[in-house]
């Protein structure tokens, strides 16, 4: 959150899709999320970078993949694809952590307090990827550079990928 508060103006009143830097172009990723106390509704998740522009929501398009969680009225939690959604019956991280192996074509997506897989997409990436985030009031921090944990090897080979989500 560098900047402080001016960083976050950023995301005031609107929402804006944010493009991370690095592209993953093969191998292993993993980073984390954490909403801050006054979030309301945020997503999370890759994409292609010409297939995203600054207003286009996470999940719209075929190339863009996307876990959705919102407290606006209700509490809510979806995996989004290809502007299809899949609710997940699941309460709200507290953090998240997304995992992306480019080679294999899986992206996860883990509640890191509960220890438990959120959702799983398998699919064969095409282009290079960048981590992708839209934030709608509130605010979240994200971790990178981080080691692929070990406990991501229990999730490895469970999967919650639906085929209508995947490509």
């Amino acid at each position: 959150m560098a900047g402080g508060r001016a960083g976050r103006e950023r995301f005031a009143g609107e929402s804006y899709t944010v493009l991370g830097d690095q592209e993953m172009t093969g191998g292993c990723h993993y980073w984390e999320l954490r909403p801050l106390t006054d979030w309301k509704s945020f997503s999370v998740g890759v994409a292609y970078r010409a297939s995203l522009g600054r207003f286009d929501q996470l999940g719209k398009s075929a190339g863009s993949w996307c876990l959705h969680a919102s407290q606006w009225l209700q509490s809510s939690l979806a995996a989004k694809h290809n502007n299809r959604a899949k609710a997940l019956d699941l309460p709200l991280p507290q953090r998240i952590g997304i995992y992306c192996n480019y080679d294999n074509g899986d992206l996860s997506f883990v509640d890191v307090g509960r220890l438990c897989l959120l959702h799983s997409f398998k699919t064969k990436f095409s282009q290079p990827l960048v981590p992708a985030f839209t934030v709608w009031c509130g605010g979240i921090v994200i971790t990178t550079g981080l080691q692929v944990p070990s406990f991501m090897g229990n999730f490895l080979s469970t999967s919650r990928s639906l085929s209508n989500l995947t490509q």
